[in-house]
């Protein structure tokens, strides 16, 4: 997340899709999945995040957070030829319409050791017990993520001029 939006609004936003998914509001999340599908292949994650009022409260971050989202469509995921983007949407999807649905967590992984979005299940949190759907998104910090271009450009060889 760390090319597209600041450290600080993926802290937000994590706390926003955590607390959405979590034990207590679950029951209104699998309502509105039978009543509405908002978690569907017709709809897009910065659709269903929008609908539910998951966005950054400042506006250019908002936009940020939706150009991370359409980017995940070039992720690869823990599943063959599923995007990451589509990926997020199959695993809450599959979660909130299975029979019984597990509250879950988003987190973010480090993307230097895995590029993939992945779903499993398992406790997130040392302070909870219980099982969770988890989906694990790869992420750069944006401190790194904005170093990298200047970091690869320094590692080219320098192209002599000819005079």
């Amino acid at each position: 997340m760390g090319d597209f939006i600041k450290d600080s609004t993926t802290s937000d936003i994590l706390v926003r899709l955590n607390k959405r998914f979590d034990p207590d509001e679950l029951p209104e999340m699998v309502a509105l999945q039978k009543e509405f599908k908002v978690f569907s292949a017709e709809h897009s994650l910065q659709q269903s995040f929008a609908l539910l009022g998951i966005v950054p409260a400042d506006w250019s971050e908002r936009q940020r957070w939706y150009r991370f989202l359409d980017h995940l469509k070039t992720y690869k995921s823990d599943l063959p030829k599923v995007s990451g983007h589509d990926r997020v949407i199959k695993a809450i999807k599959d979660n909130l319409e299975a029979d019984k649905s597990l509250p879950m967590s988003i987190v973010c992984h480090s993307a230097a050791d895995d590029p993939n979005v992945k779903a499993s299940t398992g406790n997130p949190f040392v302070f909870t017990s219980g099982t969770y759907a988890i989906v694990s998104i790869p992420t750069t910090p944006a401190r790194q993520a904005r170093r990298q271009p200047a970091d690869a450009a320094k590692a080219r060889p320098a192209k002599k001029s000819k005079k």
